[in-house]
C-alpha cells in the first residue's frame, strides 16, 4: 500500500485514469462503493499552473495545498501516492506500476488535453 491509507499497488486492467478523472482528464464528483470524493483535473495545463486550476468542486481535491507538478513529481505521484509537497494523496488514488515508457507516455498524453 501507499504512505498514509490501505489502498493497494495497482498493475491496470481492472481500474483506469479515466474511470474516475475522466476521459477528458477534467475529474468531478465519483461515487466508490459507499463513499463519493472528487476526482481533480488532471490536464497537463491544470497540474502545473500555479493555481492548479482551483475551484469550489475540487477544493476537496486537494487545489492548491503544494506547489505545482513537475514531470518528476508526477511520476512520482502515480508510482508512489504523494503530492508534490510530499504529502499521501487523497484515499482513492492508488499507486500505480509503471514503466518510465508508460509514465512518459501517460505524461504525454495528458499534456495534449485541454
Amino acid at each position: 500500500g501507499r504512505a498514509g491509507g490501505n489502498m493497494p499497488m495497482m498493475m491496470g486492467g481492472s481500474v483506469a485514469c479515466a474511470d474516475c478523472h475522466g476521459p477528458d482528464g477534467r475529474g468531478g464528483r465519483q461515487q466508490m462503493m459507499m463513499a463519493s470524493f472528487t476526482a481533480p483535473d488532471i490536464r497537463w495545463q491544470t497540474l502545473t499552473a500555479a493555481d492548479h486550476g482551483a475551484t469550489d468542486e475540487h477544493e476537496e481535491a486537494g487545489a492548491m495545498e503544494h506547489p505545482p507538478y513537475t514531470e518528476a513529481t508526477l511520476k512520482r505521484a502515480i508510482t508512489q501516492g504523494v503530492n508534490p509537497a510530499g504529502e499521501p494523496l487523497a484515499w482513492p488514488m492508488p499507486q500505480w506500476r509503471m514503466s518510465d515508457e508508460d509514465l512518459n507516455d501517460l505524461i504525454g498524453y495528458l499534456q495534449t488535453l485541454e
